[in-house]
């Protein structure tokens, strides 16, 4: 704690501050030197105006994007996260210790309930079937609780099949898990004509996109892992990845999150907004899990690709599948109906 007068250094800061309508006291400037934050006073740090040194341009941006930010946030570490995805220069040693905080936590939790939903498998049962199509029920029971909007569209959607408008609501999340369980799995049994004619119906490619905007958006991401080059990594692997990515790759990896965040956003809010808010600790945690996720998973794509358009080729790839010879409007007439309304990435649609 500051016990002492603010330095001329820190009465400059306090002074930008307050000129942007922004209170800022010593008290907090230190608190956020203590944390990694700002940098101390040094070389590098400070210039001369007259006979006082203050401290450089780029730090007094840095603080006062901090104390932008420092109202919805809780923690230094949550701070530390608003900040980046906020376009902030973040001092790296706190953001990194702060994504790598938010990401393992959630890690294990999530493979916990994947095992926990295993263990839910009568043992019979899973002898009957590959490994991994235990792990994908497992991952559709998931789904089928945590995405509910999704859940719901594709309900409603196969009970406009004639023989399901009269079908249980059992029997509909029944066929829902079913479609759900395929799209976890390693691929699409397109030779499973009942599967198929689910999956098309669930879908519902030929309808007006606001009608299931968050359906695509969960088969999309689900669907988009059979694109890829399936592989097993334990959490030391992902650590020593996440720790081999340099400052510039980070920067270059936030630029991506916030792409994929700004389609996915505008694909389930059914085109209302073309931009996700980091106005809270939560969507930024939202955004350093993806990040830290996504060093690992872009090794399974081929070099260079961003997970927006991985997202875009999933669901192309998706209303492909669902398409047929004789019926369908053909890709050309789908993605101008879909190009601005559904994906919102631009030159990527």
């Amino acid at each position: 704690m500051v016990r002492t007068e603010p330095s001329a250094a820190d009465r400059h800061l306090i002074r930008i501050a307050a000129g942007l309508g922004l209170k800022l006291s010593p008290y907090r400037l230190e608190r956020w030197r203590t944390a990694g934050l700002i940098p101390r006073p040094g070389p590098g740090t400070l210039v001369r105006i007259g006979n006082t040194k203050v401290y450089t341009p780029e730090t007094a941006s840095l603080v006062v994007g901090l104390l932008t930010c420092a109202q919805l946030c809780r923690t230094n570490e949550e701070l530390a996260l608003l900040a980046f995805f906020n376009g902030v220069s973040v001092s790296p040693d706190p953001l990194r210790a702060a994504l790598l905080k938010t990401y393992f936590p959630q890690y294990t939790k999530t493979r916990d309930q994947r095992d926990a939903e295993l263990t839910r498998i009568p043992a019979d049962f899973r002898d009957e079937v590959a490994p991994e199509y235990n792990w994908a029920e497992a991952v559709a029971a998931i789904d089928m609780t945590e995405h509910e909007a999704a859940v719901r569209q594709m309900r409603d959607n196969l009970r406009r099949r004639r023989e399901l408008a009269k079908a249980s609501r059992t029997e509909l999340d029944e066929r829902v898990r079913g479609v759900l369980i395929w799209l976890n799995a390693p691929a699409l049994p397109t030779q499973d004509h009942v599967f198929m004619a689910d999956l098309r119906a669930s879908m519902a490619f030929a309808g007006p996109p606001e009608q299931s905007r968050a359906a695509w958006l969960l088969a999309a991401v689900c669907h988009s892992e059979q694109l890829a080059e399936r592989s097993t990594t334990s959490g030391v692997e992902r650590l020593e990845t996440f720790l081999a990515v340099t400052d510039d790759d980070l920067r270059a990896l936030r630029e991506q999150v916030r792409e994929s965040l700004d389609a996915m956003c505008y694909m389930a809010t059914e085109g209302r907004s073309s931009r996700f808010p980091f106005t809270s600790s939560e969507t930024a945690r939202l955004a350093s899990r993806m990040l830290v996720e996504w060093t690992t998973a872009r090794q399974a794509y081929p070099p260079g690709s961003r997970p927006a358009q991985v997202l875009v080729d999933s669901l192309r790839s998706l209303w492909s599948l669902c398409s047929t010879d004789s019926v369908g409007e053909g890709r050309a007439v789908f993605e101008r109906r879909t190009r601005r309304r559904v994906y919102g990435v631009g030159d990527l649609a």
